[in-house]
Formats: structure tokens, C-alpha cells, sequence
């Protein structure tokens, strides 16, 4: 049996309790620090503490350096966004945090410290501490198959994540195809049909006593990029855009589809040398520019903003700069899959996107760092003074459908573990229990100290992750 230890969850705050209380009911020990004013109005499964009310003057022994060091969304979102620093105050308030969350694992025996995303500076000093006493780290975000996987990984997600890149492990895959026709973008247990989508108001809702109670000193202020208005702006954009219709502007005869994603997202920090999006736009714009002009086509691009930047970014400047380009089209609200369908081919830096395109074995380029750069599976540009020479190649060469095929089922049914993050509901808790029993069962069979070192592709490659 193991202690498991839970911290900062996602927008579904009940979705580590859930989780643990399932733990729990096998005779494992959980328990959760919750560190937001917001997150007391949701009652525990298990045996919580607020960490504000607990932390004393005390720091752990780390420089500020090292904290500068680390991939600390808030330190990355100052420097990219802000210009500037964070203060020597707030670094040393990590600190004491650290101190606190150091002493409560060596006073509670943790072995297992259960995570969301990794990139908060909570996440990041605790994956510190756990390096540091050789514990395990399991590192949670929302799934490549949405809304019906998550992902789950020892290592952490997106580029961290422990898949492996390369193509011989991918053709010894076997298919079952019957699986793969009907349960790649659906869930195979019913019951997850029936979980309702996230409730926006209450999410908001502990969001705005979280923020309250940084006004007023009960807990740190734990988002760098989010105000008071930008929240309460976000929150009107969400409501008002499921009411908007969708673009009917008609979609050109040969184009090639890039999706924007979120300019501040954790993929353009630290997976991307393509910060923004203006700056893709015109690299893609130049390059197929110089195909059509080589070719004799006229191949368009097809834009797309992401829902979750528009209510901060409304590209005006950048659309006004190609207003008067036909080869240029910019949407907001349409079917991504369609426009995935009706492409030539799809670019993109990262995007969950480029994992919808292949299930359409489309033809994908990737301009970022992903986990989904495996060759035969996408072609990733690692020359960006080249890309033209790419894509003309890409779009003479026939996909290898066989090779996606076995990537996606491996990545669907081995590596992502089926469940709905964003609602709370029993089959998922019940699922990501048994996933996480699993693992560590496996690692205890090969004599392997819960504790102690790891090869990490024992978690992945095994399909028990």
C-alpha cells in the first residue's frame, strides 16, 4: 500500500478527491493541500489541509536561482508577457511553501505526489522535493481524445510525457480494429456519454473566492496572468460564444488549415521558438507563398483562432494586414473537424489539433516540439528557412495511414487513460484508481522500490500505465 499525497487540482476540484477516495477504499492513504480560498467550498473525500493557514516564516534551502531555473508558469508568464521579474518577495513566498510541503511528506511517509499539468510553481517546487527524496510524481492534464481521455503520466505531459518517438515501436502495434473504428473518439464505457459538461458558473465562481481571498491575504495569489478583469471578461466571452454562430465565409478549394493556439499556453513557453501567433501566420504565409509561386498553385490558408485566446487576443491588427489577401482566411467559430476534412494539410506548432488530423490520416507538419513528432507519423520542420521544400514534399508523398494508425491506437488505448476530466463523475475516479494501483503494482512485481529509482518506460511501454 502507498501514501499518496494530492495537491492544486484542475477547474474540476473534485477530481483528486475522487480519486483518492477510491485509493482509499483499497487500502491506500491519501491526502490533499489545498492552497486556494476557493477550493474550501468543496468538500473533501479525504483528509485535507489548507496549506495558508499552516505555512510558517520557515523556508526550505534552495537559491533563487534554482527557483529562477525552473519552468514556473508565473516566472515564464512574467518574463514573456510582462518584461520583467518576480520579486524577490514572491520567490522567497515559494519558498516557505516548499518548506511546508517538504516537512508534511516526511511527516506523512508520502510516497506518490499526484499532480496536475506540473507547470504551476506549486507543481514545479514539489517535483523538486520529490526528485530530491526519489519519490514518485504522476502528473495529470486533460487527454488527446477529448472530452473521453486524460492523460496520466510519471514524467509529465505534452513534450514531458513519456511516449515513445520512434517508428519501430510503433509498426510492432497491433490493431484491433474493431476497437479502433468505434472507440477511438468515443468512450468505450457507456456511463461517460452521460457525464454533462463543465459547469462554467461554478467554476468562476471558486475562481472569484480564490482571487478574493488573495485580495484580502488568506491565500498567495497563485495566477501571475489572471485580473480581476480579465477573469470577468473571460467569463461573458465563454457564455456569449456558445450563441454565436458559425462563420459562413466559404472555405477555399485548396488550402492548408493552422489552427492558433493559446499565445501564453504552457506548449508556446517552453515547447515553441514561435511565441506568437502573428509571427506563425506570416513564417506559414511566406513559405506557402513561395510553393504556389514555384508550383503554380494556389494553395490558400485557412486560420483558425483558438476559443480560449480570443477573449485576450483579437488578432485586429494582424487580420487587417491581410484583409485584402483572398489567399487569406481567418475564422473563429467552425468545425475544426471539417476543416481538418476539406484541408490539403494541416500545420501546426503543437496542437492537440495535429492528433485530429492524423485520425483523419491528414497530412501534418509540426514547427514545435511534440510528442507526436515520429517519423512516418508527421513530418516536423526542423530547417524553418526550408519549410517550403516541406511542405511541396509533404503533399507529394502518400500518407502512411498503417503506421498513424498504430500510433493513435497505441496512444488511445495504451497510454491515455479513458475518463471525462472537466465534470466529476465515479468512472473516472474509479478508472484512474485502478490505473494508478496498477502502475505501482507492476513496479513492485519487478522489485522495485516505490521510492527508488525507475526507468520510466516500464510505466509506458507496459499499457498499464
Amino acid at each position: 500500500m502507498a501514501n499518496y499525497l494530492f495537491l492544486r487540482g484542475n477547474r474540476n476540484k473534485y477530481f483528486f478527491s475522487d480519486v483518492a477516495s477510491e485509493l482509499e477504499e483499497t487500502g491506500h492513504k491519501c491526502y490533499q493541500l489545498k492552497f486556494e480560498l476557493g477550493e474550501l467550498l468543496i468538500p473533501s473525500k479525504i483528509e485535507a489541509v489548507f496549506v495558508p493557514n499552516r505555512v510558517s516564516r520557515k523556508t526550505y534551502s534552495i537559491s533563487d536561482s534554482e527557483l529562477l531555473d525552473m519552468q514556473i508558469y508565473n516566472i515564464t508568464y512574467m518574463r514573456e508577457m510582462k518584461d520583467t521579474d518576480i520579486s524577490k518577495r514572491e520567490l522567497k513566498m515559494y519558498k516557505r511553501y516548499m518548506y511546508f510541503i517538504d516537512r508534511f511528506i516526511e511527516e506523512h511517509d508520502i510516497d506518490v505526489i499526484c499532480m496536475f499539468n506540473g507547470y504551476h510553481w506549486i507543481d514545479q517546487v514539489s517535483t523538486y522535493i520529490a526528485k530530491q527524496r526519489g519519490l514518485k510524481t504522476v502528473y495529470f492534464e486533460q487527454g488527446y481524445f477529448r472530452p473521453y481521455t486524460l492523460t496520466c503520466d510519471p514524467n509529465g505531459i505534452n513534450n514531458a510525457a513519456t511516449i515513445p518517438r520512434y517508428q519501430e515501436f510503433y509498426e510492432s502495434i497491433t490493431v484491433n480494429s474493431h476497437k479502433y473504428k468505434n472507440y477511438l473518439m468515443a468512450p468505450e464505457n457507456e456511463d461517460l456519454l452521460k457525464v454533462k459538461g463543465e459547469n462554467l458558473t461554478q467554476v468562476a465562481f471558486v475562481k472569484f473566492v480564490s482571487m478574493l481571498g488573495s485580495i484580502l491575504g488568506i491565500n498567495p495569489k497563485l495566477y501571475a496572468h489572471i485580473t480581476w478583469y480579465e477573469a470577468f471578461k473571460y467569463f461573458l466571452f465563454k457564455q456569449a460564444f456558445k450563441f454565436k454562430k458559425k462563420d459562413e465565409e466559404p472555405l477555399p478549394k485548396e488550402y492548408i488549415f493552422v489552427p492558433f493556439q493559446v499565445s501564453r499556453d504552457t506548449q508556446i513557453f517552453y515547447n515553441s521558438s514561435i511565441k506568437n501567433m502573428e509571427t506563425l501566420v506570416d513564417f506559414v504565409y511566406e513559405h506557402v507563398a513561395k510553393v504556389n509561386k514555384r508550383q503554380g498553385r494556389n494553395i490558400c490558408l485557412v486560420f483558425k483562432e483558438h476559443p480560449e485566446d480570443m477573449p485576450r487576443n483579437n488578432y485586429k491588427a494582424l487580420k487587417e494586414r491581410y484583409a485584402s489577401d483572398p489567399n487569406v482566411v481567418f475564422l473563429q467559430k467552425q468545425s475544426v473537424s471539417e476543416l481538418i476534412e476539406k484541408s490539403l494539410a494541416v500545420i501546426t506548432i503543437n496542437s492537440t489539433v495535429g492528433i485530429e488530423a492524423l485520425a483523419q490520416h491528414k497530412r501534418v507538419i509540426t514547427l514545435g516540439d511534440a510528442f507526436y513528432n515520429i517519423e512516418g507519423v508527421v513530418r516536423h520542420c526542423e530547417e524553418f528557412h526550408r519549410l517550403y521544400e516541406l511542405i511541396e514534399d509533404v503533399l507529394e508523398q502518400p500518407v502512411n495511414e498503417t503506421l498513424i494508425s498504430q500510433f493513435l491506437y497505441y496512444l488511445r488505448f495504451h497510454y491515455q487513460v479513458e475518463g471525462n476530466l472537466i465534470s466529476p463523475n465515479a468512472a473516472t475516479a474509479k478508472k484512474v484508481a485502478n490505473h494508478l494501483e496498477s502502475a505501482a503494482y507492476k513496479h513492485q512485481e519487478n522489485n522495485l522500490s516505490i521510492r527508488g529509482e525507475r526507468d520510466e518506460s516500464d510505466w509506458c511501454y507496459s499499457g498499464k500505465i
